[in-house]
């Protein structure tokens, strides 16, 4: 065999086992999710709530509870028409999260109204005090 075919198998290869390996990966975590309002989030849970979503809405300030011994962090997030789902997030609160600001979260609904997080992602606020001056 000549050194390039060599190469050539030994290229697919590592190219195969990425695949695979990327693959379970994106199975095993339920994929990116499917991107859903809250409003839509509402209507359609029960229909499959072992779903794996992703939801943005704002903090609603009076609804954190934060126990860092556990850690378990407990809050409300609301969209403009003041549609409502309770989040439950079992990990440390982001250095960055505070009431108000616009989050994601990725997971699934454990029933009426109450949604389980497995990823928080808090928006950057800086970012959307620049678009409102340049408006």
């Amino acid at each position: 065999m000549s050194k390039n075919f060599k190469m050539a198998i030994a290229l697919g290869t590592v190219l195969l086992a990425l695949g695979l390996l990327f693959a379970q990966g994106f199975k095993a975590t339920g994929g990116m999710g499917v991107y859903l309002t809250i409003e839509e989030a509402l209507s359609n849970y029960k229909t499959d709530s072992n779903k794996f979503i992703q939801m943005e809405g704002k903090v609603v300030p009076s609804s954190v509870k934060y126990d860092g011994a556990k850690p378990l962090l407990v809050f409300d997030i609301a969209d403009e028409k003041n549609n409502r789902v309770n989040i439950s997030y079992n990990d440390i609160k982001p250095d960055n999260f505070d009431s108000g600001y616009p989050v994601i979260v990725e997971g699934r609904f454990s029933g009426e109204n109450k949604f389980v997080a497995e990823k928080l992602k808090v928006k950057c606020p800086s970012k959307y005090e620049e678009e409102a001056k340049k408006q």
